[in-house]
């Protein structure tokens, strides 16, 4: 049994009718026990406290998928204020774990798990659902074959998390659905080929950038395997195969895939224009439709990586940017919201534009709240435009009433204001208290042209939104 921890004095000795045998993964939010009861062994996963209703609809819903390729939603229910799903306990080694230590798989042993894969996603996808979490971590290799795991239990963001498997949807913190599931799914093909993801691992932001810019090396990957996943690796998801269309490919039940060039220099970024219309799995109530437990920390598999979702917009704009930056003490909640749009790669190039860019005044003292790891944090920005577009600002914050043990702080940005799109960027600390990090800001404005109120995205691995008023 691969990985299995000790409990310790924290865990619960049982779980609805499972009994606890040991701890299989552990995460900032979630604990997956191997429970037992009288119907054999089962992966049952601890969510933190919050609102129920979103998870339970959508773990219901994934009982409906019954592909072998994918561990089983078998049920669900609560444990005090937390809720747990119970799936199939898949037996084997993950696909990173095993990656790892054996290095790349071999070309026949790719297929097999190009094609049980592609079964789980194409099957998740007939059921209405998308998995949005797709990975090697997620992929156990057993003696039947490869099971996807995670299906139906939703994803809380990490602080470290780097985006070596998401979309560019989901980096760009657009909606995202059953295309990107197929993204995932080459990237961890190319993964398993390799050993290496396929758009690097040495930071969120760097990651990030390559994920929207750049295309992967599939070299290494034998035909046709390269070439279909190639398709699949599309920075807009409306130009990826579907899993069916990827299942027919691998069996040989449709004729060869149409020719696939990778972007060259130069090629159109994944950014506002390429946002793709919304997908809600069955139960998901979109950010912001007033459900207050999300803010609790609890959210649908949909919300995924919000931290990312602002690491892009700032990389949309620097190809070469620094790592994004957030505060790294300890999370009270997991804050959810919804982000905003990338920015515009382009700057104004003409007097109109030129023009546009400075018709709106931010100009003066705003005062609100962000929300970061640290919890709900109370800001003051005090911005100044030096030239028409141009801007500098300071970013100083303290603890909030609801926060209180948040120290205080504060550094410089400079940034622009290009039509309504305000882009602030950490430049220098002025006040830094220990190992926090400097963020950056993006919003669309909205109202005259002298708004009274600006809410928008934080850049920072971890951080949601923020809202401010002019003081």
């Amino acid at each position: 049994m691969y990985g299995l921890q000790a409990l310790t004095e924290a865990d619960p000795p049982h779980l609805g009718e499972y009994a606890l045998a040991g701890v299989l993964s552990r995460t900032r939010w979630t604990v997956v026990y191997l429970g037992r009861s009288a119907g054999g062994q089962a992966a049952v996963t601890l969510l933190p406290p919050g609102d129920t209703g979103t998870w339970r609809e959508t773990a219901t819903a994934a009982e409906r998928v019954t592909e072998p390729s994918v561990a089983r939603v078998l049920g669900s229910g609560l444990h005090g204020d937390r809720g747990y799903v119970v799936s199939e306990y898949a037996e084997g080694v993950p696909l990173a774990e095993l990656v790892r230590r054996e290095g790349p798989l071999e070309a026949g042993r790719l297929h097999r798990l190009a094609a049980d894969t592609a079964a789980a996603v194409a099957a998740t996808h007939e059921a209405g659902l998308a998995h949005l979490d797709l990975g090697p971590d997620h992929v156990v290799l057993g003696p039947g074959g490869a099971k996807v795991t995670g299906l139906g239990v939703p994803r809380f963001p990490e602080p470290a998390d780097v985006p070596v498997f998401r979309s560019p949807e989901q980096v760009a913190g657009h909606p995202a659905g059953p295309a990107s599931d197929v993204f995932s799914w080459a990237a961890t093909l190319a993964y398993a080929a390799t050993g290496l993801p396929p758009f690097g691992e040495d930071g969120a932001p760097a990651v990030a950038h390559r994920v929207l810019n750049a295309p992967a090396d599939l070299t290494r990957l034998p035909q046709p395997l390269g070439h279909i996943a190639g398709l699949c690796l599309a920075k807009r998801p409306e130009q990826r195969l579907s899993a069916r269309q990827v299942l027919a490919y691998l069996h040989g039940d449709a004729p060869a895939p149409p020719a696939y060039a990778a972007p060259g220099p130069g090629a159109p970024v994944y950014g506002p224009a390429h946002r793709p219309p919304a997908y809600s799995p069955p139960g998901h109530h979109p950010p912001g439709g007033g459900k207050a437990g999300l803010v609790a920390g609890l959210v649908a598999g949909i919300v995924v990586m919000l931290a990312l979702a602002a690491v892009a917009g700032f990389l949309l704009l620097r190809p070469s940017a620094e790592p994004a930056a957030v505060a790294t003490t300890a999370p009270t909640a997991a804050p959810t919201a919804a982000p905003t749009a990338a920015p515009s790669t382009e700057a104004p190039t003409s007097a109109t534009a030129t023009a546009t860019a400075t018709s709106v005044s931010v100009a003066g003292e705003w005062t609100g709240t962000y929300l970061c790891n640290q919890g709900k944090t109370a800001l003051r920005l005090t911005i100044t435009e030096p030239s028409p577009g141009k801007l500098t600002a300071v970013f100083a914050f303290e603890a909030d009433p609801s926060n209180p043990d948040v120290p205080s702080g504060s550094f410089a940005m400079t940034g622009r204001l290009a039509g309504r799109s305000l882009e602030l960027d950490g430049e220098r600390w002025l006040d830094r208290p220990g190992e926090y990090l400097m963020v950056g800001l993006r919003a669309d404005l909205t109202g005259g042209d002298r708004p009274a109120t600006i809410e928008g995205t934080v850049i920072g691995g971890g951080c949601s939104t923020f809202t401010v008023r002019r003081s």
